[in-house]
């Protein structure tokens, strides 16, 4: 039975944020250059989801990475390039609450910066999901399995009574070999039709 959905967050309940333009305009290189440190920052951008380092020491590293010096304001202007550019996906908020007023719990699991996660906050995004698990306050982030696993935990919920789902192929697939079901989001319109198809398979009682 289907107690509970894992939501990933960017590119499923909001619109996906481009890092590329925030590093185009933040550090004035072309994203052809972003490219190609595109392997040289995925170690920083881990450490930075992980909360490892903190957001100012993401940009102190990444302008080595490129040789070159950025603004001093650089977490700032990233900051406010994210709040300008948000778009929440109504209907996925829809499919939140339709969940909760079916006694479905909803939760939030998500790689995330401090200074984004700091917007969806003032925008009340986090507000009627529990538990809310972001990678850098609990040190893990996705595709660890244990990310996964503290998500269970904190739903006190079996793998099997869970669904879960991501914009990312490879997000979906620790979760599906640890026995969670799961949902790969092109579409609120196809994610809605997917969720209440295994829930109906799932559950004695009909919840569309």
């Amino acid at each position: 039975m289907i107690k509970a959905v894992i939501f990933d967050y960017g590119g499923v309940m909001k619109d996906a944020h481009a890092l590329s333009l925030d590093v185009a305009i933040i550090c004035e290189i072309s994203q052809e250059e972003f490219e190609k440190t595109r392997e040289k920052r995925k170690e920083i951008v881990g450490m930075t989801e992980r909360g490892e380092i903190n957001d100012e020491e993401y940009w102190e590293r990444y302008s080595k990475i490129i040789d070159k010096s950025i603004r001093k304001d650089a977490v700032g202007i990233a900051q406010k390039l994210y709040r300008e550019t948000f778009i929440f996906h109504k209907e996925m908020f829809d499919l939140a609450k339709s969940l909760r007023e079916k006694g479905i719990k909803t939760a939030v699991l998500s790689n995330i910066f401090k200074f984004e996660a700091d917007v969806i906050r003032e925008k009340k995004g986090y507000d009627e999901f529990n538990p809310v698990i972001l990678s850098y306050e609990v040190r893990m982030n996705k595709p660890n399995k244990d990310i996964y696993l503290f998500a269970l935990e904190k739903l006190n919920l079996k793998s099997e009574e869970c669904i879960f789902i991501d914009d990312k192929e490879r997000y979906l697939v620790p979760a599906k070999e640890l026995g969670i079901k799961t949902i790969l989001f092109e579409n609120p319109e196809q994610t809605e039709k997917d969720v209440f198809l295994i829930i109906n398979s799932q559950n004695p009682q009909n919840l569309v």
